[in-house]
């Protein structure tokens, strides 16, 4: 069945008629989403199962709208989740290298780093106030009387005692003085030397004696001022536990529900009574410990008083549903949090209020999304989150750490409970690898969403699709777009998918376009973006991007590469490539050529054989000779040498596009039948000669058509394609118009034969039921060249 294409073949113009509106700005956006049914069925089971494994791995190429659409779900699932919690690390009084974590409600932990902030800022006030009150001072003041009475009383009684022995003991400024004395007289140096040697010895053994006793009374008094010294700070700790009672209370009272916070209020009660010192301000000279001496020496103290700090290491105070985050770059660090360290004074030291929540902190209770190869390209973030998807809890510690090495100056954080579903995003490819090398994957990633390339383009998902674009330019506040403009954003969607009965999910490019046209409308002061905006800018792309295009049809043009769109030759066919680079792709027309004699050697393709060729066109000449074998030398030995080329061809030959072409050409070279040269054709086949599909269907007929035209403006040429691609065509305005006006022409076909009489002129012939081809067709030629071949090698 051979099939002349009519324009509505080659083109499927989107009925503008279908829009109720005039443009864009019409339009009532909903949150309707375009079909994806099987990829919404895995997101909806993942985000509706919270047991752990039941994790998720969206698969699709890039730029299908995965992750707006996934926020888009988990906010909509999630809208009535009220369950969103801060974290905050405190300072451990029984054991500081291991920091104390808690979770709070969210919109506490400000709160209660407020409350503690407040509290050591009244407590520096509060303290300082109580011990210089007259209640405080009062008892203190009794408290040293009545020990300066009891050190008096002992100096005394030394003092009376030693006036009996004629010895005086006296209290001056530069200390304890002994004397003799007689009489009540003190005696003066001359005098004490007047005396006999027995009354002078007698006075010297008394006043050491009385030496001792002086020196067991210090000691007693000393005894009595360390006695004060304590008796003052239980009077201090009584006269304090009251302010601290009168200011924790609260806290205590208001974060009842928190156990952890209650015991943690108690251990600061203790702590700042065993240290409050610390919060006395400078100048308070009635205050007895041992901070006073420096304090009256004026010495520059440097007090910290972090470890009341609360470090909040997640706050999610402003979050109306769970959170929702999305790691960019996971790197150790960033997912799994970080250990500051700080020098002073040449010293290298850390605490709880140096760590650092990571993205795994920040999405625990709700979701994080982090690209898979990006993941993968971090092999130490890889493993770490498996093992703490696993464990269900987030182990902070360093990257050196999590690999075994021992690290200095670092503390031991408590574990953070994990309660978080992990989104990847990647290929499908990376999906396959992953599940099949990596056993933890299987038990962790339990859910997939496999995302459509491409949608069925039906009035229902054209108006879904419209609204996608709505959204695009909300987004990116960009001008309106007019109603013929969007139909050929409709048009341009099914190019990109090479599908006139789909349209693209590449929803980036399609803001890619409507971002340059809303460019191009705002140098011409356009208020909205047209169909002259759109072809512009499709007019452009393809300018800036056709520079090697142009170089190559250069050649063609001064038959420095030879293509030939006239007369007929044998053996001589016009071949479509596609060469691609990336963002840009276009067609080159390749003539192949075929020569066969005598001999054994069979199809061979020259490329093949100076290791030009790829395994799948390799592939294809292979198909070719079984072909030929069984459908013209069934009951005889196959015997040709044939050789096939890619004329002009040097550089590496790939895919079995071709290989309908070579067929053609081999079979011309064979019978002896010319091929006309105002043809190309592109197609694969099977062993059956049944023609298959090909890509890059609507480049390669674009480009035989621009090869025509540069050779001669009034060509008359043709492209035969598989009946299979018809469904790939949208071709360009300027072939839509070549091809109206009959200039141009486009066949489909689904097998072999049905492209002799437009190539050759004459009938390809079916074989009769006495397994005979009817004469003067292509396949009796055929048929009886290759048997006279056979025997020309038999006689030989």
């Amino acid at each position: 069945m051979i099939k002349l294409l009519k324009i509505k073949d080659l083109y499927n113009k989107c009925d503008t008629s279908l829009f109720t509106f005039k443009s864009t700005k019409d339009i009532k956006i909903t949150s309707k989403i375009i079909s994806h049914d099987r990829a919404l069925a895995g997101i909806d089971t993942a985000l509706g199962i919270k047991e752990n494994g039941f994790n998720l791995f969206v698969m699709g190429e890039k730029g299908r709208g995965k992750h707006s659409l996934l926020i888009r779900l988990i906010k909509e699932k999630t809208k009535n989740d009220k369950n969103i919690y801060d974290w905050i690390y405190l300072y451990n009084f029984t054991d500081y290298d291991k920091p104390l974590v808690l979770k709070l409600k969210a919109g506490q932990a400000k709160k209660f780093k407020k409350s503690m902030s407040n509290l050591v800022s009244s407590l520096k006030i509060k303290i300082t106030q109580v011990l210089k009150s007259k209640k405080y001072l009062s008892q203190k003041d009794t408290l040293e009387k009545q020990i300066s009475d009891e050190q008096d009383v002992l100096f005394n009684k030394v003092k009376e005692s030693a006036l009996k022995d004629n010895i005086s003991i006296s209290d001056t400024s530069s200390g304890i003085t002994i004397s003799p004395v007689i009489k009540g007289k003190l005696l003066s140096s001359e005098e004490f030397n007047l005396l006999s040697l027995d009354k002078r010895d007698l006075i010297d053994k008394n006043i050491l004696i009385y030496q001792d006793k002086i020196d067991d009374n210090t000691k007693l008094e000393l005894e009595l001022s360390n006695k004060l010294v304590d008796l003052v700070k239980d009077i201090d700790k009584i006269f304090i536990s009251y302010v601290l009672k009168k200011l924790i209370n609260p806290i205590s009272e208001k974060y009842a529900q928190y156990e952890k916070i209650t015991s943690y209020l108690k251990e600061v009660e203790s702590d700042i009574l065993e240290h409050y010192s610390f919060f006395i301000k400078n100048g308070n000279k009635n205050i007895t410990n041992a901070f006073e001496s420096m304090l009256k020496q004026n010495v520059d103290i440097e007090v910290s008083f972090d470890m009341y700090n609360v470090n909040i290491l997640v706050n999610n105070e402003n979050l109306t549903t769970v959170p929702i985050i999305y790691e960019d770059n996971p790197r150790y660090a960033n997912l799994f949090g970080r250990i500051d360290h700080v020098s002073h004074m040449g010293t290298i030291t850390t605490d709880f209020n140096l760590i650092k929540a990571g993205s795994l902190h920040k999405a625990n209770g709700g979701y994080l999304i982090i690209d898979a190869l990006s993941l993968l390209s971090q092999p130490n973030s890889w493993e770490a989150l498996k093992r703490m998807l696993k464990s269900a809890q987030i182990n902070l510690e360093t990257i050196e750490e999590s690999m075994g090495f021992t690290a200095s100056f670092v503390i031991e954080p408590q574990s953070v409970d994990l309660d978080v579903k992990v989104i990847l995003i990647g290929s499908r490819e990376i999906y396959s690898l992953l599940y099949s090398y990596d056993e933890d994957f299987k038990e962790l990633f339990k859910i997939e969403a496999d995302f459509e390339n491409k949608i069925k383009r039906n009035s229902e998902n054209i108006l879904l699709f419209i609204n996608i674009i709505s959204n695009i330019i909300n987004e990116r506040n960009l001008l309106p777009v007019s109603k013929k403009a969007l139909g050929k954003i409709i048009e341009f969607s099914s190019r990109l998918c090479s599908d006139s009965s789909y349209l693209s999910s590449d929803f980036a490019a399609i803001s890619d376009l409507l971002q340059e046209s809303n460019y191009v409308s705002s140098k011409r002061n356009s208020k909205m973006i047209s169909l002259e905006d759109i072809l512009n800018v499709l007019k452009q792309r393809v300018y800036r991007k056709e520079r090697i295009k142009e170089e190559v049809y250069s050649q063609i043009k001064d038959e420095t590469i030879q293509i030939n769109t006239k007369g007929e030759k044998i053996g001589h066919i016009n071949g479509l490539a596609v060469i691609d680079f990336g963002n840009y792709s276009f067609c080159i027309p390749m003539k192949i050529s075929c020569l066969t004699k005598v001999g054994k050697e069979g199809v061979v393709t020259i490329e093949r054989e100076v290791e030009l060729s790829g395994s799948i066109h390799s592939k294809g000449v292979l198909i070719i000779s079984s072909y030929l074998a069984s459908r013209y030398a069934p009951d005889f030995v196959l015997s040709l040498s044939a050789s096939l080329v890619f004329e002009q061809s040097y550089s590496m030959i790939d895919g079995d596009s071709a290989s309908l072409a070579e067929l053609y050409a081999l079979l011309s070279s064979i019978s002896k039948v010319k091929i006309k040269q105002n043809f190309a054709i592109t197609g694969s086949i099977n062993q059956s000669g049944d023609v298959q599909a090909i890509g890059g269907v609507n480049e390669k007929i674009e480009g035989f058509f621009d090869v025509c035209k540069l050779k001669d403006k009034n060509f008359e040429s043709s492209v035969i394609i598989p009946f299979s691609n018809i469904k790939n065509l949208m071709l360009k305005e300027e072939v839509l118009e070549a091809a109206k006006s009959g200039q141009f022409k486009i066949y489909a076909i689904k097998h072999i034969d049905e492209g002799v009489k437009l190539l050759m002129g004459m009938q390809a012939g079916k074989i009769n039921e006495n397994g005979k081809f009817p004469k003067n067709t292509l396949n009796y030629l055929v048929n009886k060249e290759l048997k006279n071949l056979s025997k020309l090698n038999l006689s030989k």
